[in-house]
């Protein structure tokens, strides 16, 4: 929700994995081996494609960790810059809530998260370093986040 009001504040394009993920058929995500690797690489050359003709973006995807680098070196290539923002919910219970619903309420074919499949991918997470990125909590408002990403890529509110 933070990243789409980003880029409509910004007017600027809006790139998230979940869309991309919602548009590969079932067919095709059984060939995409690793699947995730996958989507987030062809996530980053879309990026890339808006980069190369001049028109920024906002990327809404979990990083990993080496994935980072690649935006970061995308943004590099193209001259844009680089602001990465982490995510997160400071109180489990509520993170763990949120994702339960909307897992409970998507059908089978959204390829929505469980908290299972959250519990495992975060063996692979690499913690984002302090001051490598703005941290901002998704237990906070969404008016007050909204305002700080703002402020961090250096536009003012309205």
């Amino acid at each position: 929700m933070l990243a789409c009001q980003v880029a409509s504040h910004l007017r600027i394009p809006l790139l998230r994995i979940d869309d991309l993920v919602a548009f590969i058929p079932l067919s095709m995500q059984q060939h995409a081996d690793p699947f995730w690797e996958t989507m987030v690489g062809i996530l980053l050359n879309l990026a890339e494609a808006q980069l190369q003709i001049g028109v920024s973006v906002v990327i809404d995807s979990v990083f990993m960790g080496e994935d980072r680098l690649t935006a970061q070196q995308i943004a590099a290539r193209w001259q844009a810059e680089f602001r990465p923002i982490h995510t997160y919910v400071s109180d489990e219970a509520i993170w763990r809530r949120r994702v339960e619903a909307r897992s409970a309420s998507a059908s089978p074919e959204d390829g929505v998260a469980t908290w299972e499949s959250i519990q495992e991918q975060r063996k692979w997470f690499a913690p984002w370093q302090p001051g490598s990125a703005l941290f901002v909590d998704g237990t906070d408002s969404v008016e007050g986040n909204l305002a700080k990403v703002l402020e961090y890529v250096g536009n003012e509110t309205s």
